[in-house]
């Protein structure tokens, strides 16, 4: 495996140095069982330079499967929204009228994701809670945030600055 580039923090704290280092198993196996953990890191903003698990999780998340992969989930979730009650799939039931209420967005977000320029890794990072966790606006009425502000901010989150 490529190593990767990493931040060392330096004194004074202005002067981190990046340095080439050997990718090995624990960072790997890390990276593997807490992609959930290191997803919510990197919708956060953190660099994934910070550290190896990070590093190697973001090089999985902007491979150009992993947005086709979101990008199809985002309209499976259009889909199930606009099919009668007694015919969705069995699985973890959206927020139908949300959903609805946030269509056009959701579906602007598919195409950016799919789109042949280059997505920041904080935004997709931000699809892929934004799709996977249950106590999110997707899935919660509880949940913190609106669903088309999530969507919204997943969205511009994409853009490389």
């Amino acid at each position: 495996m490529r190593p990767v580039l990493l931040l060392t923090p330096a004194y004074p704290r202005h002067a981190d140095v990046i340095e080439p280092r050997r990718v090995r198993l624990r960072d790997r196996l890390r990276a593997r069982l807490t992609s959930h953990d290191l997803d919510r890191r990197l919708a956060e903003g953190v660099p994934p330079e910070r550290d190896a698990a990070l590093a190697l999780r973001a090089r999985r998340l902007v491979e150009p499967r992993t947005a086709v992969l979101l990008a199809r989930a985002l309209q499976r979730v259009l889909q199930d929204a606009t099919m009668p009650r007694t015919m969705l799939p069995t699985g973890m039931p959206t927020r139908r009228h949300a959903v609805l209420a946030a269509a056009d967005e959701i579906d602007d977000l598919a195409r950016r994701l799919v789109a042949p320029v280059p997505a920041a890794v904080r935004g997709i990072a931000q699809v892929g809670l934004l799709i996977s966790d249950g106590t999110g606006p997707l899935y919660s009425a509880l949940a913190h945030e609106d669903l088309v502000a999530a969507v919204r901010r997943a969205r511009a989150a994409l853009e490389l600055v």
